[in-house]
């Protein structure tokens, strides 16, 4: 796994899609690869359910539900919190209609 993320991340692609990064690395490589997309340069595309890894390197999450994308600046705690805010206000909204 640490050969083949080497590889990519040399390439030094416009745009990186990684697929779960974290997974069969060992926290030194983890804290390290985090560090690393912190400082890069142009767009990663990311899928991951290691939330303290999301939480440090997301700027900005993008939300596929009912068929939409709904974007959110910040990290993932920040996407969840405003997330169950507009969920709360639809559901005033349903019951105040």
């Amino acid at each position: 796994m640490r050969v083949a993320l080497a590889k990519v991340l040399f390439c030094q692609p416009e745009i990186l899609l990684l697929d779960e990064p974290t997974n069969h690395l060992d926290l030194d490589a983890v804290m390290w690869l985090q560090d690393y997309l912190i400082n890069w340069p142009k767009t990663v595309l990311l899928v991951s359910h290691a939330r303290s890894f999301l939480n440090n390197v997301c700027t900005d999450i993008i939300h596929y539900d009912n068929l939409k994308l709904v974007y959110y600046k910040g990290n993932y705690d920040n996407f969840e919190r405003i997330k169950e805010e507009k969920e709360t206000q639809n559901d005033r909204d349903f019951e105040a209609q």
